[in-house]
């Protein structure tokens, strides 16, 4: 059994002082402190969670931005291509239209200059047709003297 002296009793009533002093001085700002501190973690994890969304909406952003970036470097590439494709088609259409030009061109001087020489060889045939027949009507006919007026004939439009 359990002895009741005045060492216990006092021992007890120490003991509950004691709780009584550190409840009141120690336990409460110790609560205090400790709630304090809960709140702060509390709010740190608050703001950690709310600089995680802002992070992750601006990476959403930021990756939304850099693809409407992207499409409008394609579409200016593409754009550019296709105005390159057009300009190299224009020019190799003038390039073709101006040979086809240049060999019309060619085409009509060589007939013209051919033209004009059928018309001097012509004119020539004729001169010298005309000279030969004056040649062979003036003078008496001969096989020597056919063959030396041939050669004249031959010489005179050589010479012309």
């Amino acid at each position: 059994m359990v002895n009741f002296n005045a060492t216990l009793i006092a021992q007890v009533l120490n003991f509950l002082i004691l709780v009584f002093i550190l409840a009141k001085f120690a336990y409460k700002p110790l609560m205090k402190i400790m709630d304090d501190r809960k709140n702060k973690i509390a709010g740190d994890l608050a703001a950690a969670e709310t600089a995680k969304t802002d992070a992750e909406s601006i990476k959403a952003e930021y990756a939304a931005k850099l693809a409407a970036a992207r499409q409008e470097a394609q579409a200016i590439i593409d754009n550019a291509r296709k105005t390159a494709q057009t300009a190299h088609d224009k020019i190799l259409a003038d390039t073709k239209a101006e040979q086809d030009q240049i060999v019309k061109t060619a085409k009509e001087a060589i007939a013209l200059e051919k033209k004009q020489a059928l018309s001097e060889i012509r004119a020539h045939v004729i001169n010298l047709s005309l000279v030969a027949a004056s040649k062979i009507v003036e003078q008496k006919l001969g096989s020597e003297e056919d063959k030396k007026l041939a050669g004249d004939i031959v010489d005179a439009v050589l010479k012309q």
